[in-house]
């Protein structure tokens, strides 16, 4: 619809320049005769050039609908959330620990659309645990993710069976940076959304 609406603003804005300038018959004739000579050019020049391809759709856009709406979830997760760690000591988690998880969050980013994902460093003294979580859209970790994220490898996936009490529980505690996490200190928790 926009671009129909476009032809008649500039139709009108034209067509009042175009009332005085008239008069000029010498004008005229230029101009059409530029635009003669101007086509076959466009039309040799789109002979050369290839047309723009279009860009391919993402694999994860050509799943059936879902259920779950993702953007609703990581909105209730954002605004409910109310129990912040604070860290009173400074330097205490390895750096090291938490720039590669900060690291593999940003490689991630090209998922952002289609996951959700939780990320715990924990354990008292290095060498520190990185556990996660992760929602995506789909039944699997979506092909793209896997090659393009080369950090994947460094992780051991398991599909959550979401009818086993005991997985779903520990779902729970990673969600809500439950501490102690399986028994150990809770260092830092990240979340992707």
């Amino acid at each position: 619809m926009w671009a129909e609406s476009v032809p008649p603003v500039e139709s009108a804005k034209s067509a009042k320049p175009k009332e005085p300038a008239k008069p000029k018959a010498k004008d005229e004739p230029k101009k059409e005769v530029k635009k003669e000579t101007a086509k076959p050019k466009a039309q040799d020049a789109g002979d050369e050039e290839e047309a723009p391809k279009p860009k391919p759709k993402n694999p994860l856009d050509l799943l059936p609908p879902s259920k779950m709406i993702l953007d609703e979830w990581k909105r209730l997760y954002s605004n409910t959330k109310t129990n912040f760690r604070e860290y009173n000591e400074e330097n205490t988690v390895s750096f090291v620990t938490l720039n590669k998880v900060g690291g593999f969050l940003q490689r991630m980013d090209l998922a952002r659309k289609y996951a959700f994902g939780k990320m715990l460093v924990i354990g008292a003294e290095p060498p520190f645990k990185v556990k996660g979580l992760w929602l995506f859209r789909g039944q699997e970790i979506p092909q793209f993710v896997i090659d393009e994220c080369y950090d994947m490898e460094l992780y051991d996936w398991k599909k959550v069976d979401i009818k086993d009490e005991e997985q779903k529980e520990r779902v729970n505690q990673m969600i809500e940076d439950h501490e102690p996490f399986e028994g150990e200190a809770l260092l830092d928790a990240k979340c992707f959304k």
